[in-house]
């Protein structure tokens, strides 16, 4: 888990930093994303939280001067003004658009993907060169009980599901799509492909990550898998990726996405689409036959194309 903790810090010039937990309660039909990160931006370093829920779809971006940002490392506690964000647990408490939010959330035992020496994180060997963006999967699926109160609102969370994810670096890259879902029994994906600077030039990439009642089912550019197909639209995609005998397809269609506040050369200055409850269809068939198929109305969906 040391990715989970700072890979930054303060002393870079033009960096960001960002993690991305979202929380998705069926029982409540409420669903919600936190987004905790600061730019060390010589002009306007700050701390920030992002905030996005499916209630109203609002969406709020709160700046913090940086030296509300403070950080533990033995255990990880991230402090960005009153909220607090770590392995355990996850304070809020600030405000948007006059309105008060606070909450009070603890996780149970995060799921990460399986990692070795020469796949320290998603990004495989990759992570050991200097990107411009570094991914990092810190939990596909974890329990999240606690309250939630937004203004006069309130609500009890129980057995919740959990997802979280990072990345640090200078920009996003520069087209990308992201989709991320957790919300059956005991299952949970996320898929990537972008367009990303290696070696002076551009490079296409791809992962896709799917746990299936315990197994893990791993694809990425990175280790041989390929993409066979890929089409997208402005608010959706498709994808084939083939890997042996394992062949998986991938829909993903945006509904109510918001616009969020996204890195470019370490500075919090550009906009990226995200809709928290999208639709999605998954299927992996192995020789022919069919192994798993799901679907999902709460899905996280991103389409940045240029």
């Amino acid at each position: 888990m040391k990715q989970f903790g700072i890979m930054v810090g303060l002393d870079k010039v033009s960096a960001f930093e960002g993690w991305f937990c979202k929380i998705d309660d069926r029982k409540n039909d409420l669903m919600f994303s936190v987004i905790w990160g600061y730019t060390t931006n010589k002009k306007t370093k700050h701390a920030f939280i992002q905030f996005q829920d499916n209630l109203n779809h609002n969406t709020a971006y709160i700046s913090y001067p940086i030296d509300e940002l403070k950080w533990t490392t033995n255990p990880f506690v991230l402090q960005i003004g009153k909220n607090k964000l770590s392995q355990s647990y996850m304070v809020l408490d600030f405000k948007i658009n006059g309105f008060t939010v606070r909450g009070d959330f603890h996780f149970g035992a995060f799921m990460p993907i399986k990692m070795s020496f020469l796949k320290p994180n998603i990004m495989g060997w990759l992570t050991y060169f200097p990107n411009e963006c570094n991914h990092s999967i810190i939990s596909m699926d974890h329990k999240v009980n606690g309250y939630l109160q937004f203004d006069n609102q309130s609500w009890i969370i129980n057995d919740a599901v959990g997802y979280l994810e990072k990345d640090w670096g200078t920009g996003f890259p520069k087209e990308y799509v992201w989709a991320q879902a957790n919300d059956w029994e005991n299952s949970s994906m996320v898929f990537s492909y972008a367009t990303i600077p290696m070696l002076g030039k551009y490079a296409k990439g791809f992962f896709l990550v799917l746990i299936h009642n315990g197994k893990e089912y791993r694809f990425s550019s990175i280790e041989g898998s390929k993409l066979t197909f890929f089409h997208a639209l402005k608010d959706s995609f498709e994808a084939i990726v083939k890997k042996g005998g394992y062949i998986i397809t991938l829909k993903a269609e945006q509904s109510n996405p918001l616009t969020l506040v996204s890195p470019y050369q370490g500075e919090m200055s550009s906009h990226i689409k995200e809709s928290l409850e999208g639709s999605l269809m998954i299927s992996l068939e192995i020789n022919k036959k069919s192994l798993i198929t799901l679907s999902s109305s709460r899905a996280s969906i991103d389409v940045h194309l240029l």
